[in-house]
């Protein structure tokens, strides 16, 4: 699995170097001009440590996860412990297993995030 960006500091840098920011920037302030400390302050800050999924766990996605959820937001057991071993495994973030409905939806759409992320690579 690819990590893509460490956090906040990473797509700030990403953006700044997209649109010629950080070339003017440099220009004004020279080489040390702080950039790379307050990446890092807020990448620490707002880390948000995501993995991008492979094809084993896109293929489960698309198949077990989109295909049950678009009919009618219910997973099997067997399904459903998957389905919180990839979001624990791709977000490192410790779920308990629930049954509300809306917080089970906000854990789909961010691995529906990731899932999308992973198809444009």
């Amino acid at each position: 699995m690819k990590s893509k960006n460490q956090g906040l500091g990473d797509k700030v840098a990403a953006i700044t170097k997209a649109t010629g920011i950080e070339k003017i920037v440099k220009t004004f302030f020279g080489d040390d001009c702080g950039c790379i400390e307050r990446r890092d302050r807020l990448n620490k800050m707002f880390r948000r440590p995501v993995k991008m999924m492979d094809a084993a766990q896109r293929k489960f996605f698309e198949e077990e996860i989109m295909a049950r959820y678009k009919k009618s937001q219910n997973l099997t057991r067997h399904v459903g412990d998957a389905f919180y071993k990839l979001y624990e495994d791709l977000l490192n973030k410790k779920k308990s297993r629930t049954t509300c409905a809306s917080c089970n939806k906000n854990m789909y759409i961010e691995l529906l995030k990731i899932y999308e992320s992973s198809c444009d690579e």
